[in-house]
């Protein structure tokens, strides 16, 4: 939780913009940004609005930094028609971020729905960089489709570099070269032990009971699972109330919770 809030606005200039999948973009900005895995940054368009994004690229990168962002309103819609040299204002970062000490010499699960990937992007590459550090690592990755797979060169590069990687599309060709359905299919046949394994899940919040369902059958403890509800967020500091999940604000006390902590909410 944030004990002291800077609210002050800082201009970054975007120095490249790519569209990754049908109406996302991935969005490079000059400058520093110190930021832990999972944080999150409040970006403004003037006299358009603003709205919170995951940063989504690699911590250890200080000469720049990446928003994902998909067009779903006024905010993103106008950061998505930005060129390259235009400037947006970003304050931040905010949030407690994924608990990636807590996850050293353990197994790891990670479960990521669609733009879910988006927040656990950084803690891959961390944990990547210190793979001595960690014991297994599953990365479970879901999408509507193969055309909407974020990040692919690096889904594809990371399965020579992770325990497994499980790349799934609910709607695909034969061509797909992940395997259609869900990625609760493919959790449900991984052997996992529960002694030693963190799970840690970001996607839709449909999803959340039932990849939560398949750990707990597993044998996991709820206090060895993690939620992020990133996407709920809309002011980023718990003045507009718009992110509560029970007795927690999610842009001050999240954004990333232990189920044991919001058991009762998930899948409202």
């Amino acid at each position: 939780m944030n004990k002291k809030l800077d609210l002050k606005y800082k201009e970054y200039s975007i120095i490249r913009r790519e569209e990754i999948a049908p109406g996302i973009n991935l969005i490079r900005l000059e400058g520093r940004m110190d930021f832990n895995p999972g944080q999150f940054v409040q970006v403004a368009l003037d006299h358009i609005g603003e709205a919170t994004f995951a940063i989504c690229s690699d911590p250890h990168e200080k000469s720049y930094f990446e928003l994902c962002i998909r067009g779903c309103g006024n905010t993103s819609d106008g950061l998505n028609k930005l060129l390259i040299e235009d400037k947006v204002k970003i304050r931040g970062p905010y949030g407690n971020g994924w608990p990636v000490k807590q996850l050293w010499y353990k197994d790891v699960v990670l479960l990521a729905g669609g733009m879910g990937l988006v927040p656990l992007r950084p803690l891959i590459f961390e944990m990547i960089r210190n793979r001595i550090n960690f014991d297994k690592i599953y990365l479970f990755a879901g999408f509507r489709t193969a055309d909407h797979i974020l990040f692919e060169d690096e889904l594809k590069s990371w399965q020579k570099k992770l325990t497994k990687v499980t790349v799934a599309a609910e709607q695909a060709t034969s061509k797909f070269w992940g395997q259609k359905g869900l990625i609760t299919e493919a959790l449900e046949t991984t052997k996992i032990d529960p002694k030693k394994t963190v799970a840690l899940m970001c996607g839709p919040e449909i999803m959340c009971p039932f990849c939560n369902n398949v750990l707990l059958q597993k044998k996991l403890k709820e206090d060895q699972i993690y939620i992020s509800y990133e996407r709920r967020m809309e002011c980023g500091i718990g003045v507009c109330q718009h992110c509560s999940v029970g007795k927690y604000l999610v842009c001050k006390d999240g954004p990333v919770f232990r189920l044991d902590q919001i058991k009762d909410e998930v899948g409202k």
